[in-house]
């Protein structure tokens, strides 16, 4: 599979998808996503971050999970988020942020990673997954 490409004028995307069984009927999953375009020959500049959860055979009212996402570049930690226990309910559609225009950050052109560590259901069995995206 090979990376997106983004040029000048287009807006690219990646994705980390964290999934985890709770128990034999109810399942969740959050997917983070970043969206870039090229700053120069080299490098990428961040626009947004957005996450997306959704679940099934749980209570969608439900917030009790802990979602970290970062940049990873080589071994290197970049934009680290941390949406602390609370902030995401599993009946949102989605939540974002955006850096405004020139000031997100600026990583380089395929070395890039997009990671997301998540603890779900921090209110009885804590379940812990994490995943990444493809080098773009």
């Amino acid at each position: 599979m090979s990376a997106p490409q983004a040029s000048a004028a287009t807006t690219s995307k990646a994705d980390a998808t964290c999934s985890a069984s709770l128990t034999p009927t109810a399942d969740a999953k959050i997917t983070v996503r970043t969206y870039y375009t090229k700053k120069t020959s080299t490098t990428w500049q961040h626009q947004s971050r957005y996450f997306y959860p959704s679940s099934h055979g749980i209570k969608k009212s439900r917030s009790d999970n802990d979602v970290t996402s970062w940049l990873l570049v080589g071994a290197h930690r970049y934009d680290w988020d941390h949406q602390k226990k609370g902030t995401i309910r599993w009946d949102m559609q989605s939540f974002s942020y955006d850096y405004g225009k020139g000031k997100g950050p600026i990583t380089p052109r395929g070395k890039t990673r997009l990671v997301v560590h998540n603890w779900y259901a921090l209110n009885t069995w804590p379940t812990e997954c994490k995943a990444q995206s493809w080098v773009f």
